[in-house]
């Protein structure tokens, strides 16, 4: 059983409130940040499908 098991993961989109999460990101169209967190990306998210580097800027991550 991995760590991710026991978190409550966010549907993406209307239902996340992490500003960190790249949904939230990208609807803040904050092109130079998002460039600079899916650089050399290791996750990607099983919502969206949005890829990034560290698995806490996306609401549903999986190591790729």
């Amino acid at each position: 059983m991995s760590h991710h098991d026991n978190v409550k993961h966010c549907k993406s989109g209307q239902d996340c409130h992490e500003v960190n999460h790249l949904c939230q990101i990208a609807a803040k169209r904050d092109i130079g940040r998002i460039r600079e967190l899916v650089k050399d990306s290791k996750f990607y998210c099983k919502n969206c499908g949005r890829a990034a580097r560290e698995e806490g800027n996306l609401c549903n991550p999986s190591a790729i």
